[in-house]
């Protein structure tokens, strides 16, 4: 399906990341999203790739892995439309930390870490209320994942100990709880 701006707008607003925007502070971004089209079991981005933007879903379904040392890639999320990702590399442009690939031909909308950079740069409120929400996130997203390690280092797996026993030591010596 085409979306007219309005319908992006729209959109957007039901998404986690733009609710608390109005619909005029949705719009201020239209003119620097570029819509993507990727085909099915199409890969968007790889681990370690640049980290040159900031990724919504419209349509379609993608899946987060990150490559592991001792096996296959390991399955970190699997996203559907109004899900974002890349939100990391858009405020800091460090390389990438997973591969994305879609599952069904998918629609995305990219926000490049250039245009964000200058919308900041030019004291735009819409990009700080941006920036504001995807902090939000990423708080969420680390709350989360601070649970599971907690799991992991508070009741461990014997087998899991064995394997990850350093990763073990370096939380309960280095991570912070809170």
């Amino acid at each position: 399906m085409d979306f007219t701006a309005e319908m992006l707008v729209h959109f957007l607003e039901k998404t986690q990341v733009f609710s608390d925007f109005e619909p005029e502070e949705i719009a201020e971004f239209l003119p620097h999203f570029e819509f993507i089209d990727v085909e099915e079991d199409h890969t968007i981005f790889h681990e370690g790739s640049s980290g040159d933007g900031w990724w919504m879903i419209l349509e379609g379904e993608v899946s987060v892995t990150k490559e592991m040392f001792s096996g296959p890639p390991h399955v970190l999320a699997h996203l559907e439309a109004g899900d974002c990702f890349g939100e990391m590399a858009l405020i800091d442009g460090a390389p990438r930390m997973a591969t994305t690939h879609t599952i069904v031909a998918t629609r995305l909308v990219r926000l490049s870490r250039t245009a964000f950079m200058d919308l900041l740069r030019a004291k735009q409120m819409s990009a700080i209320k941006l920036l504001w929400a995807l902090s939000m996130l990423l708080c969420e997203r680390q709350r989360d994942l601070t649970a599971v390690l907690s799991d992991i280092v508070e009741v461990p797996d014997e087998e899991a100990v064995r394997e990850h026993e350093l990763l073990s030591q370096l939380l309960k010596a280095n991570v912070t709880w809170n």
